[in-house]
């Protein structure tokens, strides 16, 4: 049940996956209502953020990964069962942004490992901020129906993707935390550039 503005990771990896939970899930309580999914999912999350803390990397990003797979499967209970609504997009989107900054969080303190405070919490900072433009760049054009910005690379799946494999890298060097922040806050920030680039070139939006 891909749903619009998936990319790669969750056409690919998380949707194949979240399929079959939201089938288990349908198949055992047909009137789930998905904001416990959502709330699930995001419980999920903030466990792989304090594995981070702990320095747990590993089952870390296999958290953070777990959470981002159902984060998929609330959307698909919601349309399958037909309990869609504006509350349940706002609240999924809500969650996942308290999610984001406890991940960075726990990426930070993790990587005050390797680094000097300052500079883990200046590269986390950047982080959360590259991943809240990303959002918000998003939310104010969503009202412009023939604005449409490429969300392959650029969305929150690649982001906790990204978090999964450096958390694997993780048990073998404890530069990869610092790395995983520095590509985010990369693809972010650029990301959010050709973003403006993009408004600043249509003219007919004036």
């Amino acid at each position: 049940m891909p749903s619009k503005g998936d990319g790669l990771v969750s056409n690919y990896i998380n949707r194949p996956v979240s399929h079959q939970i939201t089938k288990f899930t349908l198949h055992f309580w047909p009137n789930c209502n998905p904001n416990i999914i959502s709330i699930i999912s995001a419980l999920t999350g903030i466990i792989g953020s304090i594995l981070f803390c702990i320095n747990f990397p590993f089952l870390g990003g296999i958290f953070v990964q777990l959470s981002s797979i159902i984060d998929g499967s609330d959307g698909e209970v919601a349309r399958a069962n037909g309990r869609t609504s504006f509350f349940g997009g706002f609240f999924d989107s809500v969650m996942d942004r308290y999610v984001d900054v406890f991940i960075f969080v726990g990426l930070t303190f993790y990587s005050l490992r390797v680094l000097l405070i300052t500079q883990a919490f200046l590269l986390g900072i950047i982080a959360i901020t590259g991943a809240y433009s990303i959002s918000y760049t998003a939310a104010k054009v969503e009202l412009k129906k023939d604005i449409n910005f490429s969300r392959t690379i650029q969305g929150r799946d690649t982001r906790l993707f990204i978090v999964f494999l450096a958390g694997i890298c993780a048990t073998f060097s404890g530069w990869a935390i610092p790395i995983c922040l520095i590509l985010i806050s990369i693809l972010t920030h650029g990301s959010v550039i050709l973003r403006i680039n993009q408004i600043r070139k249509r003219k007919d939006l004036d």
